[in-house]
């Protein structure tokens, strides 16, 4: 099975790092009593914050529950979409 990496940030301007894996797809099927394969298929902003909230939960990195934490979060992003890649070598000025 896959991991899906995203990437949260907050209202404070800070931000966090998710590699949702298994447990966090087995809970996904248990809330919303469909398959994983549905994140997929019909993408929902709610489905990746569950996903990312579940997994920050189980590592103990908020004691928030869901609609709380939901509260905090200003964005969320997957798999580095946002990722600009570095130059390989420098650019001439003038």
């Amino acid at each position: 099975m896959m991991n899906i990496e995203m990437r949260v940030g907050y209202e404070d301007g800070s931000g966090v790092e998710v590699n949702a894996s298994m447990p966090d797809f087995i809970a996904f099927e248990r809330k919303y009593d469909k398959p994983v394969q549905a994140f997929a298929s019909d993408v929902r902003i709610e489905y990746m914050c569950y996903l990312a909230w579940h997994n920050l939960k189980r590592r103990k990195v908020t004691e928030l529950e869901f609609d709380d934490w939901l509260d905090t979060v200003t964005d969320i992003t997957v798999g580095g979409e946002d990722e600009i890649a570095p130059l390989e070598s420098s650019q001439p000025t003038g």
